[in-house]
């Protein structure tokens, strides 16, 4: 191997191997987080985590959208999660409710409704679903406005300040109760014959973006793992992605629309076809051939003398390639070469005879050059 590029070569490993000692001596790498915003599936249903965890975990489940007694009954699923504003409330579904969470169901109500808690048919309108239901158990719910000065705590889980709870009697020992910093009943879980009632308001605990705190999924992991047979039956509401023809046909009026866009075609009809009829314009001569308009042209410039004027230009032209082309600048080298290209002598000027031959043998001698 040559011994400059041995020197060389040792030279730049040299360089490098300094450059890479100066930047891990000089710079730092620090790690940057960055935050990505939710999905769109996401933002539309608020128990994306929930559901994915649970199906990981191995727990089944499944969703409704709104459900009655009738799908109560007809479902196989040993827990059963009711919102209850989604719910169709019926003295039948409250009796039929008690008898099955005593049987061995499982229950999670969740007391969504909000209101003006001043308002007498808000708290009659209650009384004849959930109410009367925790009503049979012995337990009271109260709803109001949440309280503006609230004292976040880190290790609690996260509860809806608006519901809280009352036992009317003393508290099983089997009950699990749940309370804020404030002392306010925010969760309660107790166990009627052999099943179970979970009650809470909005379950803030169980939603996407809150159950990362450790708090919240230990919460969690206790209300949906605990069972062996871990079906679970969702009546929550089904989080759809609406379309702008969703909206258009959830909240617009079909009739103005569809009258709209048949006016809007026909209005565009009628100021793009033209009126019936041949379509009026000037008449154009049509334009005489190019060989006519150039002979016409040498006939001009014959009756004045003046036929010079296209062999000047041709001559120039020939100048000007073989000049650039060939280096040739004299007339004695110019016309010499012309010669050989042609063959002959180009014709002379004439006014009588030479005309088209002599422009005939100037293009053939472009043409080769």
């Amino acid at each position: 191997m040559n011994r400059s590029r041995i020197i060389g070569f040792a030279a730049a490993a040299a360089l490098l191997g300094f450059l890479a000692l100066a930047v891990y001596n000089i710079f730092e790498i620090n790690p940057r987080t960055r935050r990505l915003p939710p999905s769109r599936e996401g933002r539309v249903n608020e128990y994306l985590a929930l559901d994915r965890w649970l199906e990981y975990s191995g727990i089944g489940l499944r969703t409704e959208s709104s459900a009655g007694i009738s799908d109560i009954s007809g479902a196989g699923e040993k827990q059963i999660f009711i919102q209850a504003s989604l719910f169709r409330w019926t003295d039948e579904a409250v009796k039929y409710l008690v008898s099955w969470i005593e049987d061995g169901g499982h229950l999670f109500l969740v007391l969504d409704y909000y209101g003006d808690p001043s308002r007498d048919h808000f708290w009659e309108w209650h009384k004849e679903g959930p109410m009367l239901l925790l009503e049979l158990f012995g337990i009271e719910a109260n709803m109001g406005r949440p309280v503006p000065a609230y004292y976040h705590e880190s290790d609690a889980p996260s509860f809806d300040r608006r519901v809280s709870f009352s036992f009317k009697d003393t508290v099983n020992e089997q009950a699990l109760v749940l309370t804020d910093h404030s002392g306010e009943t925010r969760f309660v879980q107790i166990r009627p014959g052999q099943g179970k009632l979970t009650l809470s308001g909005r379950p803030l605990f169980l939603f996407s973006p809150n159950l990362e705190r450790a708090p919240n999924a230990r919460l969690a992991w206790a209300i949906f793992a605990e069972q062996e047979d871990g079906a679970w039956f969702f009546v929550r509401g089904l989080a759809r992605v609406q379309g702008i023809f969703g909206s258009l046909f959830r909240q617009g009026n079909m009739t103005v629309l569809v009258i709209s866009v048949l006016l809007l075609l026909f209005v565009s009809f009628w100021a793009v076809i033209p009126v019936f009829g041949l379509v009026k314009g000037d008449d154009e001569k049509p334009q005489r051939p190019l060989r006519e308009r150039f002979l016409a042209e040498g006939r001009f410039l014959k009756s004045h003398g003046a036929l010079d004027f296209y062999r000047a230009a041709y001559i120039r032209e020939i100048k000007r390639r073989l000049g650039r082309k060939e280096g040739l600048n004299t007339d004695e080298e110019i016309e010499k070469r012309i010669f050989e290209l042609l063959g002959r002598p180009v014709a002379a000027p004439s006014p009588q005879a030479y005309f088209q031959k002599m422009v005939i043998d100037y293009k053939t001698i472009l043409e080769r050059i």
